[in-house]
């Protein structure tokens, strides 16, 4: 076991040991304070650096977070933004809302620890290596649904702005597959991560694996409850069904009241073409 969360850091710190290329759209930019870097979020879930001296940088990233751009952008090894450009935007999804008449509540599957082990087995490995962890978990959770009839959920880690600052992060939320073994209070939840772990695990053995301070990350129930708070906490933990998509579905639930109640073919899709 210490070998193999070992080969976990090293592929985490593979992240951030080189220049890359990235394309997404920018989620959000929390402007440096005291002359410290702006901090700029992706919808992929990636993070970069920006100095405030870079004006033309500046300028290009706030009217690309204005009009919805999607960007490429180049990074250097530590995670400073060097250039970026407006790119082909990404495909359209098709429009997913539900009328409140139509919401259906939820209830996850209660499962043993031996079929929670046996799913965590059955997700498949053939990943890209360069696939966004909220399309590899789209996809298990599917597959899984379709195959077992597992009605499990997915847990958000969510990065503050603090800890991403302090240690230089690479991602602003994680998400995983996770199940209910033997309840659905918070000591029973068992992440399936099949990217990073071995086997099912406990919320906090699995923060641990990302949380470069071991801190405990609070569970929340609404999007804000982070947003707000990034000075208070280095993370927080957010649960969803496991029709839940992207952070965004978090975000619109709190804001509309409109909830997932099923899988759409369209993410389903993009999820395959873009993680496998």
């Amino acid at each position: 076991m210490k070998y193999f969360f070992m080969s976990v850091i090293l592929l985490l710190f593979s992240v951030n040991s080189f220049s890359s290329i990235l394309r997404s759209q920018i989620h959000s930019i929390d402007l440096g304070q005291a002359k410290a870097r702006h901090l700029l979020m992706f919808t992929n879930g990636r993070t970069a650096f920006l100095d405030p001296k870079s004006k033309i940088l500046v300028e290009a990233a706030q009217q690309s977070l204005q009009n919805g751009d999607t960007v490429e952008i180049n990074l250097d090894s530590k995670l400073n933004l060097i250039s970026i450009q407006t790119v082909a935007p990404e495909a359209v999804l098709e429009n997913e809302d539900l009328p409140p008449s139509e919401m259906l509540s939820y209830v996850p599957s209660i499962i043993s620890l031996v079929t929670a082990q046996n799913v965590f087995q059955g997700m498949r490995r053939d990943y890209q290596n360069q696939s966004q962890c909220y399309n590899r978990a789209h996809i298990w959770t599917y597959e899984a649904f379709k195959r077992n009839a597992l009605r499990s959920n997915k847990l958000f880690l969510f990065f503050t702005t603090r800890y991403i600052r302090k240690y230089n992060f690479y991602w602003w939320f994680h998400v995983t597959p996770m199940a209910y073994v033997g309840g659905t209070t918070q000591p029973f939840w068992r992440t399936l991560d099949r990217r990073y772990t071995s086997g099912p695990l406990s919320t906090k053995t699995w923060t641990d694996i990302f949380m470069r301070n071991d801190a405990l990350c609070p569970v929340v129930s609404t999007y804000s409850r982070y947003r707000n708070h990034q000075q208070e906490q280095d993370c927080y933990l957010i649960p969803t069904s496991m029709y839940f998509w992207q952070p965004y579905d978090i975000q619109r639930q709190e804001s509309t009241g409109y909830v997932k109640t099923q899988f759409f073919s369209s993410q389903i899709n993009a999820a395959y073409q873009e993680a496998f």
